[in-house]
């Protein structure tokens, strides 16, 4: 994987941005502006960015993609798009890129030992992600879950870390609790190319036709769907094999 051409998208949240790396070099991140039309701004950038390193889209050999929790609309954006490269693009593999993972890399230089990404999950609700490290490795500590702010206050080691765009809507201030300063709180592409990359040299590639959003809650076309008393069907834009 030394000369490989690898991509990374984050779309998750309003700020967002493609990112181009070579073999374990980042060459270049591009953040833009993803409040609105994600798409368009995605594949601009991402042509522009090819174009500038005089890359064509068949040269590449990865794409990470950040698949959530985060922004229904530019969730599916982002993981559409590496969907279709995958299919355009021969023997081009895909990374599901944890956002949690991505947010992570933010604190990377910052002293801890426990870390949690949180996210907004509605109401009392967060969805959080809990971290170690060994040496400059960040790693996953256990599955990303859904619970209560004072469940997850006293379920929490200390001293801990926080970071997380759900800091913007839980107060999860207490005894032995640091929060990250607010400018490492959102998901960046090169915080998604260097997690993908870890996953990518562990061979954690996943079939594009299985490449999915993850999100924090259900979306609220299904949650109805479920009220409406059929079940036994598809929600309307229920995520799904192709």
């Amino acid at each position: 994987m030394a000369d490989s051409v690898s991509i990374a998208i984050e779309t998750s949240c309003g700020t967002g941005g493609v990112a181009l790396g070579r073999g374990d070099a980042l060459l270049r991140a591009v953040p833009f502006d993803a409040s609105a039309r994600h798409a368009t701004h995605l594949l601009n950038e991402l042509d522009a960015l090819l174009d500038d390193e005089n890359l064509a889209p068949d040269a590449l050999d990865a794409v990470y993609v950040s698949v959530g929790p985060g922004s229904f609309t530019g969730l599916r954006v982002g993981v559409t798009v590496a969907r279709t490269l995958a299919q355009a693009v021969p023997n081009l593999r895909c990374v599901a890129v944890p956002t949690a993972a991505a947010v992570a890399e933010n604190v990377r230089d910052l002293p801890w030992n426990h870390l949690t990404v949180v996210f907004d999950a509605k109401g009392d609700r967060v969805y959080v992600q809990r971290f170690g490290r060994n040496g400059e490795t960040i790693t996953a500590d256990g599955k990303a879950t859904t619970c209560t702010e004072a469940d997850f206050l006293a379920a929490a080691p200390r001293p801990i870390l926080l970071t997380g765009e759900g800091l913007d809507y839980h107060d999860l201030t207490g005894e032995g609790v640091t929060i990250a300063p607010r400018e490492r709180w959102l998901p960046t592409a090169e915080g998604a190319w260097r997690a993908g990359r870890r996953l990518a040299e562990a061979e954690r590639f996943t079939p594009y036709l299985r490449l999915l959003p993850t999100y924090a809650r259900r979306p609220e076309a299904v949650r109805l769907w479920e009220r409406s008393g059929r079940p036994d069907r598809p929600a309307p834009g229920a995520p799904r094999d192709a």
